[in-house]
């Protein structure tokens, strides 16, 4: 993933997800990723890709938690094959 700041600084980092539903994602990731950043995805397997901001940020003792809000709704067969991915996708 990579996202763009309120402040205009950019940053890249990878993440996984940890639950999804038609409007939104949480990831767990290492990074810190400040709320309201424009965040752009990109999913292996199944190869997708698509935009979301960041609705919070939780920062965890080995692992910070965002909760992020997609821009397009996710079609039910792609959150189907999201869900039975490989982990690691």
């Amino acid at each position: 993933m990579s996202w763009t700041a309120p402040d205009g600084s950019v940053g890249y980092g990878q993440g996984k997800c940890r639950d999804i539903s038609a409007d939104g994602l949480r990831i767990e990731t290492r990074e810190t990723v400040p709320a309201q950043s424009h965040v752009n995805l990109r999913v292996e397997q199944p190869e997708v890709a698509g935009s979301a901001r960041v609705r919070y940020f939780r920062r965890g003792p080995m692992r910070n938690i965002i909760g992020l809000e997609l821009s397009q709704k996710v079609r039910q067969d792609l959150l189907d094959a999201l869900r039975t991915a490989p982990p690691g996708s």
